[in-house]
């Protein structure tokens, strides 16, 4: 949906409901605008109609991304899969935005193609979820996908020009020499994680049957290391304490600390970001 007008691009169901999608989408805007304005933030999660909806706000390209699933199912691993159905359809569109002078409006059409997309991560993540403990994994990645957003709008909304090339410059320097590392250079789904100075990092191509968990986990593990070394090394350690606070990075861990425990990421994060 456009985040400001709620007018709806797309829609997708795979749940039998009978449900009127446009009004649907009026309330879940409504829900969202109302969480904005009174609590100064955008709304995660609700529980409406038997149903757990999570919200993803782009507020670059004003879009809000909203999914739902059973309430049995974990907002962590809905928001996973939505995070990539959010760069999928960002990369697929963003040169609509920009031809159409960054605004959505125009013959809505142009986004029916997407209906595919869609059905291609539904099909391939109904054969994932049959497989032991990849709710976990989808929790992972989901975490990894956030903390990577968190860094961008820090490097985008935090620096000026000359400190955001340069860091940008090193991280992908870094991302070409962590590549060629022999753990990694063999694992062919890592090379469906891909990284540009101008569209950041992309995850939204791993196929999670194929791919060694532990593998991308590690590997997942070394950039988001790299990255925040190359942010301290270039603005201070100091500097980016104040950064991660702003940034809503350590307002992240401490939210999601009991899930980082069970999926022993807790250690890891709170070293990376220096509060051990």
């Amino acid at each position: 949906m456009e985040s400001e007008s709620g007018i709806k691009l797309l829609y997708k169901s795979f749940l039998k409901t009978d449900a009127d999608e446009d009004i649907v989408s009026g309330f879940l805007t409504a829900f969202h605008h109302f969480s904005v304005e009174e609590f100064h933030q955008s709304l995660e999660s609700i529980e409406m109609g038997g149903l757990r909806w999570t919200y993803i706000l782009e507020p670059k390209y004003k879009l809000l991304f909203v999914a739902a699933d059973n309430k049995n199912i974990k907002t962590g691993i809905i928001k996973g899969k939505l995070n990539v159905i959010e760069n999928a359809f960002i990369k697929q569109y963003k040169n609509i935005w920009e031809k159409r002078g960054e605004t959505w409006d125009g013959d809505l059409n142009i986004f029916l193609p997407f209906h595919k997309t869609l059905e291609d991560y539904y099909h391939q993540w109904e054969e994932v979820e049959n497989v032991s403990q990849i709710a976990d994994f989808f929790d992972i990645l989901g975490i990894f996908q956030h903390i990577l957003i968190l860094l961008r709008n820090i490097i985008e909304k935090r620096m000026y020009s000359k400190s955001k090339e340069l860091i940008l410059d090193h991280i992908e320097e870094k991302y070409n020499q962590i590549n060629k590392l022999d753990e990694f250079c063999e694992q062919k789904e890592l090379k469906n994680i891909s990284f540009t100075k101008d569209s950041w990092f992309n995850l939204i191509d791993i196929n999670l049957i194929k791919c060694d968990k532990e593998v991308v986990i590690n590997y997942l593990k070394s950039m988001v290391k790299c990255i925040v070394n190359i942010l301290m090394e270039v603005k201070t350690k100091n500097n980016c304490f104040k950064y991660f606070s702003d940034g809503r990075v350590y307002a992240y861990l401490y939210n999601n600390m009991t899930m980082l425990k069970d999926l022993s990421l807790d250690l890891y994060f709170l070293e990376v970001f220096l509060i051990l």
